[in-house]
């Protein structure tokens, strides 16, 4: 039996994650950190505010062509330049960023000549020396990005590129660590998780300078970003190295504590070594700050003081019960839990709180907003219980950027596989790892987003997400659909159940659909198709589908 309107998407099941309790010793909360301006603008009153909640680690620059002059020489003439003895006299640390050129070499570009880069090492092996409170450098900021090579005169050629970037890599570790032995060199210099870029950067030697692989990783939701580190550790000399997150931030105040709490729980789950928050005070971006402009605590630096007290440093285990629910479980009694809605019961002695720190007098799980429970043994199943869950299928949680049979592409009746994709591999593509199709690069597929094409208006490539019922049963299905605004003349996407048709729709605005008490046989399947309308062009398709069973 249907009721109304059926449109969806179900993706194939990703791999599910370690059961509650399998010991993995070696994972822990990363240390937390502040990504400040200093070298921009001294702030005393942020600092202090900062300080009330415990920010201790910074990453900043001191400014190549601030300090040393033409003739060679350093001058230390303004707060910018000598604001690490500041911080050093609260008891601070600091990551020091390395990342831009000097009117001496390469016309003031970041040098990429063998002398250039020999003059940028120099430069920073004295910062090191200067300034003790430096516990480790970051080399390069985002240099995969075509921006940086464009604006910096660097290659286009993403091998080239990383080949230069490692001659960098080579001659500064080598110059810092004559200075300083075994300072940790952070390498890699990545926006987003790019593992094509990645793959370069080895190939050309970087593993052999660099103690962790920096990401900065603004396109990934929280929810994916175990998925996506997990392609990147398939790249030889990334399996066990450590990753240093050293910029992640949103430009949604209000969801930053959320966002915050859940990414820390998932970077835990990766091997994340820091975890540095951008910024530490208002940058004029519209990111959200740690200290608002005043000085005052903003709700995620309250976040960010909640995490220091209990998760950070401490074992964490992966405590997700199924593939709609995900939590980490720190230490002997701290559990952060979130996901598709239903409630929570705790047993006496335990309370929850939400990001901020607020009491929750009736916890339930939120797909935003995670509940940090606190007391003795946190544990699923025993002390804390969770509500039936109701949801079989979700195309955003079960998306697998290693693919798999249940979500493929058809052309005239034919199903055809779709490829996983590194990430940044060419033009034009995501910088996460993503699903393609080899006869046409255009057709791509993520976690809540789908792009099909066409080879003429009688010749769509339509995408096909595909749910097997595993047993006679009835769904309701939700879905969350927004083609682009750039799309020429939008999209379809169709229902068959069985192979047979049963509704179509032409949509060109975001909409919310949905139909209840859908019949499904044991063995049958539920196709969801994506297709063009007659042409492709700006086809780029938000799209979210949930299937909850009926009783």
């Amino acid at each position: 039996m249907m009721r109304g309107l059926v449109i969806g998407a179900m993706l194939g099941v990703a791999s599910m994650a370690p059961s509650e309790g399998q010991a993995q010793p070696f994972l822990r909360g990363p240390a937390l950190g502040a990504a400040s301006n200093f070298g921009q603008s001294w702030q005393p009153e942020a600092v202090r505010a900062g300080s009330d909640i415990g920010i201790a680690n910074f990453r900043d620059e001191i400014i190549w062509n601030h300090v040393e002059q033409l003739d060679g020489t350093d001058r230390f003439g303004s707060m910018r330049e000598t604001y690490p003895q500041m911080l050093e006299a609260r008891g601070a640390s600091m990551i020091l960023l390395g990342y831009t050129g000097h009117p001496g070499w390469d016309g003031g570009l970041m040098p990429l000549s063998d002398l250039g880069q020999a003059a940028f090492a120099r430069y920073h092996a004295r910062m090191i020396a200067r300034f003790p409170l430096i516990d480790a450098l970051e080399i390069g900021n985002e240099y995969n990005s075509h921006g940086f090579a464009e604006s910096q005169g660097w290659p286009d050629d993403l091998d080239a590129r990383a080949a230069a970037y490692v001659r960098l890599l080579k001659t500064t570790a080598e110059a810092v660590h004559a200075e300083r032995p075994g300072l940790p060199i952070l390498g890699g210099a990545a926006h987003s998780v790019p593992v094509a870029w990645a793959e370069a950067v080895m190939k050309a030697g970087g593993a052999a300078h660099m103690d962790a692989f920096v990401l900065h990783p603004y396109t990934s939701e929280p929810e994916q970003f175990a998925r996506q580190v997990a392609v990147l550790r398939r790249v030889p000399g990334l399996e066990d190295m450590p990753i240093a997150v050293t910029e992640f931030g949103t430009l949604d105040a209000g969801g930053a504590p959320g966002y915050l709490m859940r990414m820390y729980c998932q970077m835990a789950l990766s091997g994340v070594t820091q975890a540095i928050w951008y910024p530490f005070s208002p940058r004029g971006d519209g990111l959200a700050p740690l200290v608002g402009p005043d000085g005052e605590i903003t709700g995620v630096g309250a976040t960010y003081a909640l995490i220091q007290t209990h998760l950070e440093g401490e074992g964490v285990q992966d405590a997700a019960p199924d593939a709609f629910t995900y939590a980490c479980r720190f230490g002997q009694d701290a559990l952060v839990i979130w996901g598709a809605p239903r409630a929570v019961s705790l047993a006496p002695g335990l309370r929850a709180l939400d990001p901020l720190g607020r009491p929750v007098d009736s916890p339930a799980l939120d797909r935003e907003t995670p509940l940090l429970i606190l007391g003795p043994d946190p544990r699923l199943g025993s002390n804390v219980t969770l509500a039936r869950q109701d949801v079989v299928a979700d195309s955003f949680d079960l998306f697998s950027p290693d693919g798999g049979g249940d979500v493929f592409v058809r052309r005239q009746g034919q199903a055809m596989p779709l490829q996983p994709r590194p990430g940044q591999d060419r033009d034009g593509v995501p910088w996460t790892p993503y699903l393609g199709f080899e006869q046409d690069g255009s057709v791509r597929v993520g976690p809540g987003w789908a792009v099909p094409s066409a080879w003429g208006p009688e010749d769509p490539l339509e995408i096909v997400h595909r749910y097997t019922a595993p047993a006679d049963q009835s769904v309701d299905v939700e879905i969350s659909v927004e083609p682009s605004s750039a799309s020429e003349d939008g999209i379809t996407i169709a229902m068959e159940r069985g192979g047979v048709e049963l509704s179509r729709l032409h949509l060109v605005r975001a909409q919310r659909l949905g139909a209840r008490d859908v019949a499904l046989k044991a063995g049958e399947t539920l196709d969801i198709v994506l297709g063009p309308n007659v042409n492709s062009a700006g086809d780029h398709t938000r799209l979210r589908i949930t299937l909850r069973s009926v009783e």
